[in-house]
């Protein structure tokens, strides 16, 4: 008897570690991210770990900094070092080529509301064409603030290239088994890039791919930062393309996690970024509407979204382009994010003890009835 007793409480205990250890999937949500990091704090009390992690923009950002080792704590600390003020631009909002350029086409026609955004920038041209040609034009805030800003925080957990984020569970979505991958839109190609994955087709190695560009790449928001180029040879022609935001395409990447063997929770952002909001009452207001307007227009997809247990993290309050946040607006954003991923964690393990109730005490019985 004491045999069967302790290689059942071994395997019990095998469970168990592996029961805690979950993928991860993030949508975006620009600074809305800060929810994550309470996402985080709840996870590490209920003693969940990662494993293969997917986002994009600030699920992107917060999944590279979960990968390179930073706690909740750690990550809370960094936010209070990033200068707001540090990444806008000079530019006035009323002065971003795209928002003067809209406000003439809806006086000279009649229009507004995002179908009118989108015959807007096609009516010029291609719509991803007309998103990095506005873009380059002028643009709300600096890219390169905070792909440097990502860059010194990773490093002091030893992390520069996705190399440094090997170690995760290699499958057929993620054959290098990166612990962190993120996506982007090239607007050259039409295309969804998985980072660091397809930085081949740029000539590229993806182990040796910079994890702060691909964050960079990943929260390039259309109109307010300028898009990132990667160049590339061929034959005696350099050829430039420009990546920008994924969220443009897809703001749930679920697809980039293989669901079969470690079960995934996801978490999104929601409220005050959908494509029904729409206001001109402010140039910052037609600026946030235009970039609602070309966000998740969607890709086709092979794999089904699987995903059982999903947190909608409510941050109504805040929108995603809103930099100037007051500490109140994080601490909003990090008990938001908290409290939803309690509510889910208690959601999953309440679904777990439901299943071991059920198969536990019939095997019980058989064991008694057997052996006693």
């Amino acid at each position: 008897m004491r045999w069967f007793v302790v290689f059942y409480n071994f395997n019990r205990f095998n469970r168990i570690q592996s029961s805690r250890r979950l993928n991860l999937v993030m949508s975006g949500g620009g600074v809305k991210g800060i929810a994550y990091v309470g996402m985080y704090e709840a996870a590490e009390k209920k003693g969940y770990n990662w494993g293969n992690m997917a986002g994009v923009s600030a699920g992107a950002l917060a999944g590279a900094f979960k990968a390179a080792g930073f706690t909740a704590y750690e990550m809370w600390n960094a936010v209070g070092s990033f200068d707001f003020e540090g990444i806008q631009m000079s530019n006035k909002v009323e002065k971003v080529p795209v928002v003067s350029g809209y406000l003439r086409y809806m006086s000279r026609t009649g229009r507004s509301g995002p179908d009118s955004v989108r015959e807007f920038l096609s009516n010029r041209r291609d719509l991803l064409e007309s998103i990095v040609t506005f873009s380059k034009e002028g643009c709300l805030f600096d890219g390169d603030y905070l792909e440097e800003w990502v860059s010194k925080e990773l490093a002091r957990k030893g992390v520069r290239t996705f190399g440094d984020l090997r170690g995760g569970m290699a499958d057929k979505f993620n054959p290098r088994g990166y612990r962190m991958r993120m996506t982007g839109v090239d607007c050259n190609r039409a295309k969804i890039v998985v980072l660091p994955d397809d930085v081949e087709f740029y000539g590229m190695d993806p182990d040796k791919f910079e994890v702060a560009k691909a964050v960079r790449i990943s929260t390039c928001v259309p109109f307010a930062f300028k898009p990132v180029e990667l160049k590339k040879q061929e034959g005696n022609i350099t050829k430039v393309y420009n990546l920008v935001d994924g969220g443009v395409f897809d703001r749930f990447p679920y697809w980039l996690i293989d669901s079969s063997k470690n079960l995934t929770v996801g978490f999104k952002l929601s409220g005050g970024e959908k494509p029904k909001f729409f206001s001109v009452d402010t140039a910052l207001n037609v600026l946030k509407s235009i970039i609602s307007a070309v966000q998740d227009i969607g890709i086709p997809k092979d794999v089904e979204n699987n995903i059982k247990y999903i947190g909608e993290i409510n941050t109504t309050q805040v929108h995603y382009l809103d930099f100037g946040l007051s500490q109140e607006d994080k601490e909003y954003l990090y008990n938001a994010g908290r409290q939803t991923a309690i509510h889910l964690f208690n959601k999953l393990e309440s679904s777990r003890i439901g299943q071991r109730k059920g198969f536990i005490p019939l095997f019980a019985s058989i064991f008694r009835q057997r052996w006693f």
